[in-house]
């Protein structure tokens, strides 16, 4: 068979598969609009854009519900860990300000390194503070999670 007759054939074909499959689909569209006449209403197919939408909103929700397995636990984690860190960070300054105060500790009352003292010390309880306070909000957002969690 020369090529260009195959072509010829295959086309023809594929044009007369075509128009029985829209007149089928025509038929078939016909046949399960609602009927007027009778109470009970067939099954009308959904337009296909309510179609793709469905799936759109499907794609959406299952991206976001990937999203929330795979970034919520790295957001928990790295949000206590950065709370840790920054709380160690301040512990280190809370020990380099109280090592200072401790060499001016004879000067408390009187001297002329009592201004140092009193802003190391001030400076020491501080970043106490902050130092406890970190460890703290790092506690509670992990006990949040476990009790959320479990």
């Amino acid at each position: 068979m020369e090529p260009s007759r195959f072509g010829r054939i295959l086309g023809v074909g594929t044009r007369v598969a075509s128009n029985m499959l829209r007149e089928r689909a025509a038929q078939t569209s016909q046949s399960l609009k609602p009927d007027t006449k009778t109470s009970a209403l067939p099954y009308e197919p959904a337009p296909l854009s309510q179609v793709y939408a469905e799936r759109g909103r499907g794609v959406v929700r299952g991206t976001r519900k990937f999203g929330q397995s795979i970034w919520g636990p790295f957001a928990h984690a790295s949000s206590v860990l950065w709370l840790e860190i920054t709380g160690l960070f301040f512990g280190l300054f809370a020990l380099f300000f109280a090592s200072n105060a401790y060499k001016l500790r004879a000067f408390y009352m009187t001297g002329a390194e009592h201004q140092k003292f009193l802003i190391y010390a001030i400076c020491t309880l501080v970043f106490l503070y902050f130092t406890v306070s970190s460890f703290l909000r790092a506690g509670r957002k992990e006990k949040r999670k476990r009790q959320r969690v479990g």
